[in-house]
């Protein structure tokens, strides 16, 4: 009787986490910074994968240039916890998030907290990010 009830609650446990994830399959984020108008965003592909966009800086060719990687994610309470690398690579350890309520994705670091301020985004992701890479910003 004890492991018929483990088993239910943990096919219920599952049953309710998948159908959270289902909520965010299809959208989109797009995220600013201080100093950025537009930092980077999220597309949710699947109910397990993002795909995760950042602007980064090359020296070299003193540009902007967009990374684009693909991340595990789960939903644990109200945020959402973003893995090191994808399913590829077995997730590895989930070490940001982004706060379902606020929308504030957070990076936590040895010395301090990165964050970033994202909204939904209905457009094309990469389209918007694109076309935000090598604009002069104050």
């Amino acid at each position: 009787m004890r492991f018929l009830l483990i088993f239910l609650f943990n096919a219920l446990y599952l049953l309710v986490m998948a159908q959270a994830n289902e909520m965010l399959v299809g959208k989109s984020l797009i995220c600013k910074t201080e100093t950025f108008p537009v930092k980077g965003g999220f597309n949710f592909s699947t109910s397990d994968k993002l795909i995760r966009y950042n602007i980064l800086w090359n020296s070299t060719k003193n540009e902007e240039f967009i990374e684009k990687t693909s991340h595990c994610y789960m939903i644990i309470n109200d945020e959402v916890a973003v893995s090191e690398s994808s399913k590829d690579l077995n997730c590895g350890t989930y070490s940001s998030f982004i706060n379902l309520n606020t929308l504030v994705y957070t990076i936590p670091t040895s010395t301090n907290l990165l964050t970033a301020d994202c909204v939904y985004f209905d457009g094309d992701i990469e389209e918007k990010i694109e076309s935000s890479i090598n604009v002069i910003h104050n």
